[in-house]
């Protein structure tokens, strides 16, 4: 699962790889109750715990949509497996995990 990365310029020129970008799209369910900063700090230290492992992963971005009850996480992490790994650390439900592009990263390596 993933896409191939994308090439950047690092240090002195070297062109080197930039981690894959994967969203984990949560629906909770109105009967659950969840204290999402506790769990976004699970997920923080889950994935802290993996990096220190050699396994790269790092959740960039979460949003939290009440009127959907929806919580909407984006990774960056070396794949798919990673996130996965960060969720059973973090006790938490592994939700479905999809392949994302960052666009605005791809627009700026472009340049």
């Amino acid at each position: 699962m993933g896409i191939p990365p994308v090439p950047a310029q690092g240090p002195e020129g070297k062109t080197a790889s930039v981690d894959k970008y994967f969203m984990v799209d949560w629906v909770l369910p109105p009967t659950q109750v969840v204290d999402l900063q506790t769990a976004q700090r699970a997920l923080d230290e889950a994935g802290r715990r993996l990096t220190e492992e050699g396994h790269r992963v790092r959740c960039l971005h979460s949003t939290y949509v009440p009127a959907q009850r929806r919580w909407v996480c984006v990774f960056s992490a070396t794949s798919a497996e990673a996130v996965r790994k960060t969720h059973e650390i973090a006790q938490l439900p592994v939700p479905r995990i999809e392949t994302a592009l960052n666009l605005t990263l791809m627009d700026r390596l472009a340049s």
